[in-house]
């Protein structure tokens, strides 16, 4: 996959399509070292894949530095750490995902510039996600978010 790290006006890195990318393409698989929540460095880039399990880097791959949609172009339809195109994207277009599709701390949040029509203005775990958020998000979540709202 032909993709380019380039520096976005108001998100920092972005990972942008250097080629079309048809819809159902395998875009990025994320990448790095696993850790409990405990053993997490401030100074790591951290995707939660598990109830305390996290998939971290140093930041130096593509996949740190995808950004957050509340309405996303990619996303993980496998259930695994890996984005697909969610649609047809453009060259040039920047690939996004909705980072709640990942996460289940309770409590965390982040401030949402993603300036989507469907923008929620805050990116909240999973658990906190209104059920008609997580319905409409269910089919690109990561299967371990999945498996523990079946579960209560």
């Amino acid at each position: 996959m032909n993709l380019e790290v380039r520096t976005t006006p108001d998100r920092g890195r972005g990972l942008f399509a250097a080629e079309a990318i048809p819809r159902g393409q395998e875009i990025v698989k994320f990448t790095g070292w696993e850790a409990h929540g405990a053993d997490l460095d401030d100074a790591w880039m951290a995707m939660q894949i598990g109830p305390d399990l996290w998939l971290c880097s140093h930041g130096e791959a593509a996949d740190d530095c995808s950004n957050h949609s509340c309405d996303p172009n990619a996303g993980f339809t496998t259930g695994a750490p890996t984005l697909f195109a969610l649609r047809d994207i453009a060259v040039g277009e920047e690939i996004c995902w909705d980072y709640s599709t990942s996460i289940s701390e309770a409590g965390w949040s982040l401030q949402c510039r993603c300036g989507t029509k469907h923008c929620r203005g805050a990116v909240r775990a999973w658990p906190e996600l209104t059920p008609g958020e997580r319905a409409r998000l269910e089919p690109i979540t990561l299967r371990y978010l999945l498996d523990l709202h079946e579960n209560t």
